[in-house]
């Protein structure tokens, strides 16, 4: 997948899904309750505040054995916050109608409590001061009067936590220039001066109005408080990720690994049988030498019907196995520590753009991105059999995949609940729907695709009879969206157990294809920050076209130059991670699945 992912993290969360997780692990009786708010002239009227709390249930999977409750706010009833050890409010309406007995129980509760967002100002003054001795002095606005350098109007752009500075995306729309994209209200806060602000986790300060600073994050003991719902546009810098590292002390969770044990993964991507194989040997001969082991995404099938790179007819389709040499490479890159994920069968859709170039790498294969919808074929018996092509070709080749990554992160909602079920583990970014799945699949391990061991045609037809239970109700006037995470998740609301990618790709120029650039020295940046958080990794990918000369789109100074890529790796090891063989992580990581959510409506 090219760099046109970088337009899918700055998330605009619109995403719900209401469904539950399988393989159930035991709680030990720990819950956390999540509410959302309704909002009664939206149809469905439950979309953003039920998105929210849907990437909340995301989040919350890297702690599985956690039970989820979710309910709409205005469904509390007195003296509920008490049922579990931790409770989340997340204020997305401006005037939800909020029960008068939850005010009162979250400032009693002794459990712990986090409201983000709106209608704080409906606690009085007096509890205002009591719980975090501030003021509420209103919510902000987009400063048009005073602009930065490049013309961006003013916000609250830039959080302060443990030493370090977070992000708040905003820039102007690619295609409106009179649009600027940015989540730009917060609640706004002074403290008391009879108070100390040690119960500020985190300070916002304006990007225009630098000595102009507020409340982010509060906290007294049990009382959490976030100036806005972390959930609107994220990057890999963003305030979102102290959201995520504030649920450890939430839920009372310590990490699952020390301070010392940061993974980090280096990842080449989109590698098939039409690469310059000079490209191929020269990164991993690299990596070799620097001891690094890497994961490699292979797609089985190089496909340019279009004829875009490839003039000859006989090489605008072109199966792995029909070229030797590439063949011998895989093997050769097997030897030097390669792990190989399984990325898609084409990674392309049909014979027309989708919606770039119609060729391997460039488009979408599982989703219509012209039309953002589901592709026409879509269906499990189209994705199952689609797989098995893929499979087979890998097992011809001898490539064991350990994992599966959607081509561009993508697919439709049915899709994407047949891969949480076929593999045990998807990595990367995810692309979340509004949807409702109807059945609880839990597929038989000797039918999933870990591995090549007894699968035949029967195992095949099995597994096609299985999935043809699955319904999916979908709804298709709200755009997808996407999320990415800064550790592992055992289980999100599509039941997919995820190896993150949270750092991006090194993306030295603009196309049509790619919002924005990123540089080596901005992804180290992003690595130092998140060591200030917990079970962070360092993933990350690069396309081995870099290797050529900036004058071609590549990242080199001349053809096959590796400074600036061994500056990535060298730096990755300096800030403090350490590259993981991703083949024995997934052969030792636990066999962990998110509890089954519980929802009330």
């Amino acid at each position: 997948m090219r760099s046109l992912l970088r337009t899918g993290w700055i998330i605009l969360a619109l995403v719900s899904s209401l469904f539950v997780q399988r393989n159930i692990i035991s709680s030990e009786g720990k819950c956390v309750q999540i509410y959302y708010d309704q909002m009664p002239n939206e149809n469905p009227k439950y979309v953003l505040g039920r998105i929210h709390a849907q990437l909340l249930q995301n989040l919350l999977g890297h702690f599985p054995h956690i039970q989820q409750y979710i309910a709409p706010i205005e469904s509390y009833q007195k003296g509920e916050i008490e049922k579990c050890q931790a409770s989340i409010y997340l204020g997305t309406h401006y005037n939800s109608k909020i029960p008068e007995s939850f005010f009162k129980d979250y400032v009693s509760t002794q459990k712990n409590v986090l409201w983000t967002g709106y209608q704080v100002w409906k606690l009085s003054p007096e509890v205002l001061d009591k719980l975090w001795g501030v003021e509420f002095l209103g919510l902000s606005k987009l400063d048009q009067e005073n602009k930065d350098p490049q013309g961006r109007p003013g916000f609250f752009k830039f959080y302060e936590y443990h030493g370090e500075r977070f992000f708040k995306y905003g820039e102007f729309d690619l295609l409106d220039k009179n649009k600027f994209m940015a989540s730009f209200e917060i609640s706004l806060f002074s403290v008391k001066a009879s108070r100390s602000p040690s119960r500020v986790l985190s300070w916002a300060t304006h990007s225009t109005q630098t000595n102009n600073r507020t409340p982010y994050v509060l906290r007294n003991e049990n009382h959490w408080y976030f100036g806005d719902s972390p959930f609107y546009f994220t990057t890999e810098d963003d305030r979102y990720l102290i959201l995520a590292d504030c649920l450890f002390d939430l839920l009372e969770e310590k990490p699952i690994r020390s301070d010392e044990q940061r993974p980090a993964i280096f990842r080449l991507e989109d590698i098939h049988a039409k690469l310059q194989m000079w490209q191929l040997y020269k990164m991993t001969d690299l990596l070799h030498s620097h001891k690094v082991p890497f994961s490699m995404t292979v797609i089985p099938v190089f496909s340019d019907p279009l004829g875009i790179s490839q003039e000859k007819v006989a090489d605008r389709f072109v199966p792995l196995t029909k070229k030797k040499e590439f063949l011998e490479f895989l093997k050769y890159a097997e030897s030097k520590g390669a792990s190989f994920i399984f990325h898609g069968v084409t990674h392309q859709y049909a014979k027309s753009p989708n919606p770039f170039t119609g060729m391997s790498g460039d488009d979408f294969e599982f989703w219509d991105r012209v039309h953002n919808k589901p592709v026409d074929r879509d269906s499990s018996n189209w994705v199952l059999d689609r797989l098995r092509e893929g499979r087979e070709l890998l097992q011809q080749a001898q490539v064991t995949p350990v994992a599966w990554i959607s081509p561009h992160y993508q697919a439709s909602p049915l899709d994407y609940s047949i891969f949480s079920e076929v593999f045990d583990w998807n990595m990367g970014r995810m692309i979340y729907f509004p949807f409702i799945r109807k059945g609880q699949p839990s597929l038989p391990d000797r039918l999933k695709l870990n591995s090549f061991q007894g699968d035949d045609d029967q195992s095949h037809l099995e597994r096609k009879r299985f999935f043809n239970h699955l319904r999916i109700d979908y709804t298709n006037h709200v755009l997808p969206s996407g999320q990415f995470f800064p550790f592992e998740i055992y289980g999100d609301s599509l039941g997919q157990r995820i190896i993150p990618e949270n750092v991006g790709n090194v993306q030295p120029y603009l196309n049509e294809q790619v919002m924005r650039t990123l540089s080596v020295d901005q992804m180290v940046q992003t690595m130092k920050r998140n060591r200030k958080l917990r079970d962070t990794w360092a993933s990350y990918f690069i396309h081995p076209f870099l290797l050529e000369q900036t004058s071609s789109e590549g990242l080199a100074k001349f053809a096959g130059d590796v400074e600036e890529i061994e500056k990535l790796i060298n730096q990755t090891r300096q800030a403090g991670y350490e590259f993981i063989d991703l083949k024995a992580w997934v052969e030792k990581a636990p066999k962990l699945r998110t509890l089954p959510a519980i929802e009330r409506f």
